[in-house]
Protein backbone atom coordinates (compact mmCIF):
# COMPACT_ATOMS: atom_id res chain seq x y z
CA UNK A 1 0.00 0.00 0.00
CA UNK A 2 1.52 2.85 -0.81
CA UNK A 3 1.07 6.19 1.65
CA UNK A 4 1.35 10.12 0.47
CA UNK A 5 3.89 11.95 1.51
CA UNK A 6 1.25 14.61 2.30
CA UNK A 7 1.72 17.30 4.97
CA UNK A 8 0.39 16.07 7.87
CA UNK A 9 3.14 12.82 7.32
CA UNK A 10 5.79 15.52 6.56
CA UNK A 11 4.72 17.27 9.99
CA UNK A 12 4.59 14.28 12.11
CA UNK A 13 8.31 13.24 10.92
CA UNK A 14 9.55 16.68 11.21
CA UNK A 15 8.64 16.84 14.50
CA UNK A 16 9.88 13.33 15.55
CA UNK A 17 13.04 14.68 14.00
CA UNK A 18 13.44 17.90 15.42
CA UNK A 19 12.55 15.82 19.01
CA UNK A 20 15.42 13.51 18.84
CA UNK A 21 18.48 16.30 17.27
CA UNK A 22 18.12 18.71 20.32
CA UNK A 23 20.63 18.91 22.99
CA UNK A 24 20.18 22.00 25.40
CA UNK A 25 16.36 21.77 24.25
CA UNK A 26 15.68 18.47 25.54
CA UNK A 27 17.21 19.33 28.97
CA UNK A 28 15.34 22.40 29.89
CA UNK A 29 12.66 23.51 30.66
CA UNK A 30 9.35 23.34 28.25
CA UNK A 31 6.20 25.19 27.76
CA UNK A 32 4.08 25.49 24.89
CA UNK A 33 0.72 27.28 24.16
CA UNK A 34 -1.78 25.69 22.83
CA UNK A 35 -3.47 29.22 20.96
CA UNK A 36 -2.28 29.97 17.17
CA UNK A 37 0.59 32.71 17.97
CA UNK A 38 2.56 35.12 15.66
CA UNK A 39 6.20 36.05 15.95
CA UNK A 40 6.25 38.67 18.52
CA UNK A 41 3.38 37.55 20.87
CA UNK A 42 4.17 36.94 24.21
CA UNK A 43 2.95 34.01 25.98
CA UNK A 44 2.65 33.53 29.81
CA UNK A 45 3.98 30.83 31.37
CA UNK A 46 3.90 29.35 34.95
CA UNK A 47 7.72 29.52 37.02
CA UNK A 48 7.89 26.04 39.35
CA UNK A 49 7.12 26.63 42.64
CA UNK A 50 9.72 27.10 45.19
CA UNK A 51 9.41 27.37 49.52
CA UNK A 52 10.62 29.89 51.23
CA UNK A 53 11.31 28.30 54.41
CA UNK A 54 10.45 24.98 56.80
CA UNK A 55 8.83 25.36 59.88
CA UNK A 56 10.10 23.79 63.14
CA UNK A 57 6.70 22.26 64.31
CA UNK A 58 8.95 20.75 67.83
CA UNK A 59 9.83 23.98 68.52
CA UNK A 60 6.65 26.04 68.40
CA UNK A 61 3.46 23.67 67.92
CA UNK A 62 1.21 25.43 65.83
CA UNK A 63 1.48 25.18 61.79
CA UNK A 64 2.21 28.02 60.33
CA UNK A 65 1.12 27.58 56.14
CA UNK A 66 3.06 29.64 53.82
CA UNK A 67 1.34 31.47 51.07
CA UNK A 68 1.92 30.18 47.69
CA UNK A 69 2.55 32.70 45.20
CA UNK A 70 2.48 31.36 41.88
CA UNK A 71 5.02 33.20 39.48
CA UNK A 72 4.13 34.10 35.74
CA UNK A 73 7.07 34.48 33.82
CA UNK A 74 6.48 36.37 30.05
CA UNK A 75 8.46 34.84 26.93
CA UNK A 76 8.05 36.70 23.85
CA UNK A 77 8.32 34.38 21.20
CA UNK A 78 10.76 36.26 18.93
CA UNK A 79 11.94 33.52 16.78
CA UNK A 80 10.22 32.27 13.56
CA UNK A 81 13.23 29.81 12.44
CA UNK A 82 12.07 28.56 8.91
CA UNK A 83 13.35 26.40 6.09
CA UNK A 84 11.85 26.17 2.72
CA UNK A 85 13.10 23.69 0.40
CA UNK A 86 11.71 22.71 -3.75
CA UNK A 87 10.48 19.08 -3.95
CA UNK A 88 9.91 17.61 -6.99
CA UNK A 89 7.72 14.20 -7.96
CA UNK A 90 10.63 11.94 -7.38
CA UNK A 91 11.23 13.14 -4.16
CA UNK A 92 7.03 12.76 -3.32
CA UNK A 93 7.05 9.03 -4.77
CA UNK A 94 9.50 7.41 -1.92
CA UNK A 95 8.72 5.85 0.69
CA UNK A 96 7.79 7.70 4.17
CA UNK A 97 11.11 5.93 5.61
CA UNK A 98 13.40 7.04 2.62
CA UNK A 99 11.62 11.02 2.17
CA UNK A 100 12.49 11.70 5.66
CA UNK A 101 15.99 10.46 5.48
CA UNK A 102 17.16 12.39 2.24
CA UNK A 103 14.52 15.42 2.81
CA UNK A 104 12.95 15.98 6.33
CA UNK A 105 15.88 14.81 8.74
CA UNK A 106 18.41 17.38 7.29
CA UNK A 107 16.47 20.41 7.70
CA UNK A 108 15.28 19.42 11.24
CA UNK A 109 19.12 19.08 12.24
CA UNK A 110 19.18 22.74 11.17
CA UNK A 111 16.54 24.14 12.78
CA UNK A 112 17.68 21.82 16.16
CA UNK A 113 21.23 23.56 15.92
CA UNK A 114 19.65 27.16 15.47
CA UNK A 115 17.13 26.16 18.74
CA UNK A 116 20.43 25.23 20.68
CA UNK A 117 22.35 28.37 19.48
CA UNK A 118 19.41 30.82 21.00
CA UNK A 119 19.00 28.58 24.06
CA UNK A 120 23.36 28.67 24.72
CA UNK A 121 23.05 32.49 24.09
CA UNK A 122 21.39 32.53 27.55
CA UNK A 123 24.64 32.08 29.03
CA UNK A 124 24.65 36.16 28.93
CA UNK A 125 22.21 35.78 32.23
CA UNK A 126 24.30 33.56 34.14
CA UNK A 127 26.43 35.15 36.68
CA UNK A 128 28.14 31.91 38.80
CA UNK A 129 31.38 30.48 37.24
CA UNK A 130 33.93 28.20 37.94
CA UNK A 131 37.12 28.78 35.88
CA UNK A 132 38.80 25.65 34.14
CA UNK A 133 42.03 25.70 36.88
CA UNK A 134 45.08 23.74 34.04
CA UNK A 135 45.47 23.60 31.08
CA UNK A 136 45.92 20.34 32.32
CA UNK A 137 42.18 18.56 32.54
CA UNK A 138 41.51 17.35 35.61
CA UNK A 139 38.68 15.66 38.59
CA UNK A 140 38.83 18.97 40.12
CA UNK A 141 37.29 20.67 38.01
CA UNK A 142 35.07 18.52 37.77
CA UNK A 143 34.14 19.21 41.56
CA UNK A 144 34.72 22.63 41.44
CA UNK A 145 31.24 22.70 39.02
CA UNK A 146 29.75 20.85 41.56
CA UNK A 147 30.53 22.93 44.62
CA UNK A 148 29.05 25.90 42.97
CA UNK A 149 25.91 24.36 41.60
CA UNK A 150 25.73 23.40 45.24
CA UNK A 151 26.52 26.72 46.73
CA UNK A 152 23.62 27.97 44.91
CA UNK A 153 21.55 25.48 45.95
CA UNK A 154 20.60 23.96 42.67
CA UNK A 155 18.55 20.84 43.30
CA UNK A 156 20.10 17.34 42.86
CA UNK A 157 17.98 16.02 40.23
CA UNK A 158 18.15 17.20 36.84
CA UNK A 159 21.45 18.23 37.00
CA UNK A 160 23.68 18.56 33.36
CA UNK A 161 26.22 20.07 31.98
CA UNK A 162 26.83 20.96 28.59
CA UNK A 163 30.34 21.27 26.91
CA UNK A 164 31.93 22.71 23.91
CA UNK A 165 33.92 20.37 21.43
CA UNK A 166 37.19 21.56 22.91
CA UNK A 167 36.60 21.45 26.43
CA UNK A 168 34.71 18.44 25.98
CA UNK A 169 38.10 17.00 24.36
CA UNK A 170 40.43 18.01 27.22
CA UNK A 171 37.57 15.73 30.18
CA UNK A 172 36.34 12.50 27.92
CA UNK A 173 39.88 11.20 28.58
CA UNK A 174 39.69 10.87 32.18
CA UNK A 175 38.71 7.56 33.96
CA UNK A 176 35.64 9.35 35.31
CA UNK A 177 34.40 9.16 31.89
CA UNK A 178 35.40 6.53 30.20
CA UNK A 179 33.69 4.28 33.20
CA UNK A 180 30.94 6.52 33.10
CA UNK A 181 27.29 5.71 32.57
CA UNK A 182 25.81 6.91 29.58
CA UNK A 183 22.17 8.42 29.25
CA UNK A 184 19.88 9.98 27.24
CA UNK A 185 16.04 10.16 26.45
CA UNK A 186 16.51 10.91 22.69
CA UNK A 187 18.93 10.24 20.01
CA UNK A 188 20.79 13.83 20.78
CA UNK A 189 21.56 13.23 24.56
CA UNK A 190 22.33 9.44 23.67
CA UNK A 191 24.80 10.33 21.10
CA UNK A 192 26.25 13.67 23.12
CA UNK A 193 26.47 11.99 26.42
CA UNK A 194 29.71 11.83 28.39
CA UNK A 195 28.02 10.00 31.55
CA UNK A 196 26.52 10.72 34.64
CA UNK A 197 29.57 11.98 36.41
CA UNK A 198 29.17 13.30 40.37
CA UNK A 199 25.53 13.57 40.14
CA UNK A 200 25.44 15.38 36.68
CA UNK A 201 24.62 14.49 33.24
CA UNK A 202 27.39 15.68 31.10
CA UNK A 203 26.84 16.41 27.56
CA UNK A 204 28.70 17.86 24.56
CA UNK A 205 27.10 20.52 22.04
CA UNK A 206 28.42 22.58 18.96
CA UNK A 207 26.65 25.73 20.06
CA UNK A 208 28.29 26.28 23.23
CA UNK A 209 29.06 29.73 22.81
CA UNK A 210 32.06 31.95 23.57
CA UNK A 211 32.56 35.18 25.33
CA UNK A 212 34.42 37.71 23.57
CA UNK A 213 35.04 41.67 23.26
CA UNK A 214 36.15 43.76 20.66
CA UNK A 215 38.30 45.52 22.87
CA UNK A 216 38.64 43.36 26.21
CA UNK A 217 39.83 44.47 29.59
CA UNK A 218 43.36 44.55 30.00
CA UNK A 219 45.99 44.03 32.71
CA UNK A 220 44.67 40.86 33.67
CA UNK A 221 41.19 41.11 33.84
CA UNK A 222 41.88 42.69 36.95
CA UNK A 223 40.53 45.87 37.52
CA UNK A 224 40.24 48.51 40.90
CA UNK A 225 36.68 49.64 42.25
CA UNK A 226 36.84 53.02 42.47
CA UNK A 227 33.43 53.87 43.55
CA UNK A 228 31.39 51.17 45.49
CA UNK A 229 27.74 50.32 46.80
CA UNK A 230 26.11 49.16 49.71
CA UNK A 231 24.58 46.05 50.18
CA UNK A 232 21.72 45.45 47.77
CA UNK A 233 23.53 47.32 45.11
CA UNK A 234 23.77 46.98 41.22
CA UNK A 235 26.44 49.25 40.06
CA UNK A 236 29.88 50.20 41.23
CA UNK A 237 32.60 52.19 39.21
CA UNK A 238 35.98 50.60 37.99
CA UNK A 239 39.10 51.90 37.03
CA UNK A 240 42.38 50.44 34.90
CA UNK A 241 40.83 48.91 32.32
CA UNK A 242 43.29 49.20 29.92
CA UNK A 243 42.58 51.25 26.55
CA UNK A 244 40.67 54.42 27.16
CA UNK A 245 38.18 52.83 24.06
CA UNK A 246 37.90 49.52 26.10
CA UNK A 247 34.59 47.99 26.34
CA UNK A 248 32.61 46.03 28.99
CA UNK A 249 30.03 43.69 27.49
CA UNK A 250 26.82 42.29 28.44
CA UNK A 251 27.12 38.83 30.03
CA UNK A 252 31.06 39.23 31.17
CA UNK A 253 31.16 37.87 34.72
CA UNK A 254 33.34 38.80 37.93
CA UNK A 255 34.26 38.39 41.38
CA UNK A 256 34.66 41.44 43.61
CA UNK A 257 37.07 40.80 46.41
CA UNK A 258 35.68 40.81 50.34
CA UNK A 259 32.47 40.51 49.21
CA UNK A 260 30.30 37.50 50.72
CA UNK A 261 29.06 36.50 47.42
CA UNK A 262 30.66 33.46 46.47
CA UNK A 263 28.80 33.26 43.22
CA UNK A 264 30.05 36.13 41.02
CA UNK A 265 28.27 38.68 39.18
CA UNK A 266 26.96 39.15 35.29
CA UNK A 267 27.31 42.22 33.88
CA UNK A 268 23.71 43.27 32.48
CA UNK A 269 24.40 46.92 30.22
CA UNK A 270 27.15 46.83 28.00
CA UNK A 271 29.33 50.45 28.36
CA UNK A 272 32.12 51.96 27.00
CA UNK A 273 35.26 53.50 29.02
CA UNK A 274 35.98 56.78 29.35
CA UNK A 275 39.35 57.50 30.73
CA UNK A 276 40.04 54.15 31.73
CA UNK A 277 37.48 53.40 33.81
CA UNK A 278 33.73 52.60 33.30
CA UNK A 279 30.33 52.40 35.75
CA UNK A 280 29.39 48.56 35.43
CA UNK A 281 25.35 47.61 36.06
CA UNK A 282 25.18 44.16 37.33
CA UNK A 283 23.06 40.88 38.71
CA UNK A 284 22.93 39.84 41.02
CA UNK A 285 22.55 42.42 43.53
CA UNK A 286 25.90 42.77 45.77
CA UNK A 287 25.24 40.69 49.21
CA UNK A 288 27.27 42.83 51.47
CA UNK A 289 28.90 46.27 50.50
CA UNK A 290 31.73 46.86 48.46
CA UNK A 291 34.07 49.20 49.20
CA UNK A 292 36.33 51.77 46.85
CA UNK A 293 39.97 50.40 46.48
CA UNK A 294 38.98 46.46 46.11
CA UNK A 295 39.80 44.46 43.41
CA UNK A 296 37.67 42.55 40.59
CA UNK A 297 38.76 40.09 38.66
CA UNK A 298 36.74 39.64 35.35
CA UNK A 299 36.62 36.89 33.23
CA UNK A 300 36.75 38.26 29.48
CA UNK A 301 37.34 35.60 26.49
CA UNK A 302 36.47 31.83 27.38
CA UNK A 303 33.86 29.45 26.28
CA UNK A 304 31.00 29.49 28.18
CA UNK A 305 30.28 26.03 29.09
CA UNK A 306 26.45 25.76 30.92
CA UNK A 307 26.00 23.52 34.22
CA UNK A 308 22.31 24.13 35.05
CA UNK A 309 19.08 22.57 36.61
CA UNK A 310 16.48 21.44 34.26
CA UNK A 311 14.23 24.50 35.75
CA UNK A 312 17.26 27.57 35.00
CA UNK A 313 15.54 27.72 31.36
CA UNK A 314 12.53 27.48 29.46
CA UNK A 315 12.00 26.86 25.72
CA UNK A 316 8.60 27.95 24.62
CA UNK A 317 6.75 27.48 21.58
CA UNK A 318 3.65 27.83 20.15
CA UNK A 319 1.71 26.65 16.99
CA UNK A 320 1.25 29.04 14.04
CA UNK A 321 -2.03 28.96 11.95
CA UNK A 322 -2.57 26.82 9.18
CA UNK A 323 -1.66 28.59 5.59
CA UNK A 324 -5.02 30.32 3.91
CA UNK A 325 -6.13 30.75 0.34
CA UNK A 326 -5.35 27.10 -1.57
CA UNK A 327 -2.24 26.23 0.00
CA UNK A 328 -1.98 23.08 1.90
CA UNK A 329 -0.91 22.74 5.23
CA UNK A 330 -0.45 20.63 8.63
CA UNK A 331 0.22 21.97 12.10
CA UNK A 332 1.43 19.26 14.51
CA UNK A 333 2.26 19.69 18.74
CA UNK A 334 4.47 16.77 20.14
CA UNK A 335 6.39 17.07 23.95
CA UNK A 336 5.87 21.14 24.31
CA UNK A 337 7.22 21.99 20.67
CA UNK A 338 5.19 22.79 17.47
CA UNK A 339 5.95 23.06 14.13
CA UNK A 340 4.75 23.74 10.84
CA UNK A 341 4.78 21.67 7.24
CA UNK A 342 3.26 24.01 3.79
CA UNK A 343 3.16 22.70 0.57
CA UNK A 344 3.63 25.75 -1.67
CA UNK A 345 4.79 26.46 -5.23
CA UNK A 346 6.85 29.03 -6.43
CA UNK A 347 5.69 30.65 -9.42
CA UNK A 348 9.23 32.61 -10.20
CA UNK A 349 11.14 29.42 -10.70
CA UNK A 350 7.99 27.14 -11.32
CA UNK A 351 8.59 24.97 -8.93
CA UNK A 352 6.80 23.09 -5.69
CA UNK A 353 8.38 23.50 -2.31
CA UNK A 354 7.99 22.78 1.02
CA UNK A 355 8.16 25.14 4.32
CA UNK A 356 8.97 24.12 8.01
CA UNK A 357 8.88 26.50 10.12
CA UNK A 358 8.86 27.09 13.74
CA UNK A 359 8.10 29.54 16.29
CA UNK A 360 9.62 29.37 19.77
CA UNK A 361 11.25 31.93 22.34
CA UNK A 362 13.71 31.29 24.90
CA UNK A 363 14.23 32.54 28.88
CA UNK A 364 16.48 32.60 31.99
CA UNK A 365 13.93 31.54 34.68
CA UNK A 366 15.89 31.52 37.20
CA UNK A 367 20.02 32.59 37.04
CA UNK A 368 20.43 31.11 40.28
CA UNK A 369 20.16 27.57 38.78
CA UNK A 370 23.27 27.78 36.84
CA UNK A 371 26.50 27.91 36.05
CA UNK A 372 29.45 28.59 33.63
CA UNK A 373 32.36 26.28 33.13
CA UNK A 374 34.84 28.83 31.98
CA UNK A 375 36.93 27.68 29.63
CA UNK A 376 39.54 29.68 28.32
Amino acid sequence: MTTFITPTVVAKEAILALENNMVFGGLIHRSFSNEFKKVGDTVIIRKPWDFATVHDFAGTPTVAPETIVETSVPVILNKLNDITFPITSKELSLDVKSFSEQCIAPAMRKHAQEIDYVIANLMLDVAAHYPVTTATPCVGDIAGVRTQLNLNKVPFDNRSVVLSPQTEQKYIVLDAFLHAEKRGDTKALKEASMGRVFGMDWFMDQNIRTQTSAVPITTGSTVTVSTGCTAGGSAIEVKQIGPATASVDVGYVFKIAGETNDKGHVVTTAVVATGGSASVTFAPVAQSSVAAGVTAVFQVAHRANLAFHKNAFALVTAPLEPPMGGARGEVVNYKGISCRVVYGYDQQHKENDISVDILFGVKTLDRELACRLVDV
